[in-house]
């Protein structure tokens, strides 16, 4: 198998993610609910290099959580308050889309969507706009936006910035410096496994999406006051946060090295099929994706050959971003995505091109 569909999961998981689960299975006790701290450690360490990676002064304000979509509703649901405008993006991801649609439907806040880039965004703010709301790149294109930029724009302009950073994390730097809350998937670019994410936020109050027990201050009727705890009612995932550390210790240690095997890839890949597909996306200012057709073929039907005849995996349709593809005009014909990563080898850019060039002269 190659597997080209690394936006969507990273493999296969790294050695070193591999062994930090394995021993996370002999860690004893519950972290915040037992006399053994060994589990509490774990996640105090992982909470800890978080913050470091992503430039967060407190490592308090690291909430670990199931995901980026439960990061994504937690901030946008339990910040936002009624008749607060927002301003997001054609670019965005449903988990960013569909709870602010919520919110708008139930008359809470009103929303512009606009191009994700600044001049469009400045000339969308209201008085009463609260948040600007972004991706970092695109799960279609892999285009990355600048949201240094942004964020510097909405910091001068006393506006909220937050940012879904699911696929530039990992794969580029990212910096929280001009950000005022970054919503992350551990399971992509960060190497980790599926069912763990969260979000670093600065210092402000975030509604709980979830309440329950937290390990401290069990008699107060409300969450705890105190961050984390405040933002984080249940047992912790301490497998899928061991596997996290890891894997942002390793892309720490090797991330120069990650953007250019990346790199180099990405520019094979392009190099080998520019004479054979419609391409969406672009080589440059990108993270590892390729977004392309085949002229006269359906996205699925050129993603299933690829599957079933060459053992490649790739993802075809609307990417949960329906948006982008209506930007794109590719409502019914979808994109066919090629992900890649530094695991992927020029072997496989080479099978891949090969294919494509082969599709494109079936009939």
């Amino acid at each position: 198998m190659v597997y080209l569909d690394q936006a969507a999961t990273s493999f296969p998981k790294l050695e070193e993610v591999k062994q930090a689960v394995m021993r996370a299975f002999d860690v004893a006790g519950n972290a915040n609910r037992s006399s053994n701290m060994d589990s509490s450690r774990l996640i105090f360490e992982a909470r800890r290099n978080i913050a470091q990676f992503f430039g967060l002064s407190d490592f308090h304000r690291v909430i670990l959580n199931g995901g980026n979509t439960e990061s994504l509703n937690t901030c946008i649901k339990g910040i936002l308050k009624e008749k607060d405008h927002v301003i997001t993006t054609y670019a965005e991801h449903n988990s960013v889309l569909r709870p602010l649609y919520e919110l708008e439907e139930k008359g809470i806040i009103t929303l512009t969507i606009c191009a994700p880039y600044l001049e469009d965004i400045k000339n969308h703010i209201q008085k009463n706009t609260r948040m600007v709301i972004m991706t970092h790149s695109s799960n279609v294109t892999g285009e990355i936006f600048d949201v240094d930029l942004i964020g510097k724009y909405c910091k001068e302009s006393d506006i909220l910035f937050m940012v879904d950073a699911a696929q530039s994390a990992g794969h580029i730097p990212v910096s929280m410096e001009n950000i005022d809350i970054l919503c992350f998937s551990g399971h992509k670019g960060l190497l980790g496994i599926a069912g763990i994410g969260g979000f670093c936020v600065k210092d402000m109050e975030v509604k709980p999406l979830i309440s329950g027990g937290t390990g401290i201050d069990s008699f107060n009727p409300q969450m705890p006051e105190a961050y984390p705890e405040h933002l984080e009612a249940g047992t912790q995932n301490i497998v899928g946060i061991v596997a996290l550390n890891a894997g942002i210790q390793y892309v720490q240690s090797h991330q120069k090295e990650i953007v250019e095997k990346e790199y180099f890839l990405l520019q094979k890949l392009y190099e080998g099929i520019t004479d054979y597909v419609e391409f969406y996306s672009s080589l440059e200012n990108s993270t590892p994706i390729v977004a392309i057709n085949i002229p006269g073929k359906d996205s699925a039907y050129v993603s299933d050959v690829l599957n079933y005849k060459y053992g490649i995996v790739t993802r075809c349709g609307a990417h949960c971003a329906p948006l982008m593809h209506k930007h794109l005009k590719t409502e019914e014909r979808g994109i066919v995505r090629l992900s890649l990563s530094f695991q992927n080898t020029i072997e496989d850019v080479d099978l891949v091109i090969r294919a494509i060039q082969e599709i494109s002269n079936d009939y």
